[in-house]
């Protein structure tokens, strides 16, 4: 499945994946049924990926347990990741900016 067509199933994630864009150039594709984010084409290491289901878009962080996090947005409890729903995202796109700024930075950690 093309981005485009994944986009095309999912119009909710789009404003979330154009706060991801307007961020950062990355690499994007459809990758595990969610749009991916990376850079320099390390799928291994994803920065971030907006997910989305029939009643939910989250924007979900590959290493959000080692981002800072100042604004409280990040939610989750799991080993590594972390998600942040997409209307509390898109109420503070320069926090959300700072974390996938962040999360490009710790892109290879661990």
């Amino acid at each position: 499945m093309t981005v485009d067509e994944w986009l095309t199933e999912h119009p909710g994630a789009l404003p979330l994946t154009d706060l991801v864009r307007s961020t950062a150039t990355l690499d994007e594709d459809v990758k595990w049924n969610r749009l991916t984010f990376t850079a320099n084409g390390d799928w291994h290491h994803w920065v971030c990926a907006v997910a989305a289901t029939r009643t939910a878009v989250n924007l979900v962080f590959h290493k959000g347990s080692l981002l800072a996090d100042p604004a409280g947005l990040l939610t989750g409890d799991g080993k590594y990741t972390r998600q942040v729903p997409a209307a509390r995202a898109l109420a503070a796109p320069g926090d959300v900016a700072a974390l996938v700024r962040d999360a490009l930075t710790h892109q290879t950690d661990m």
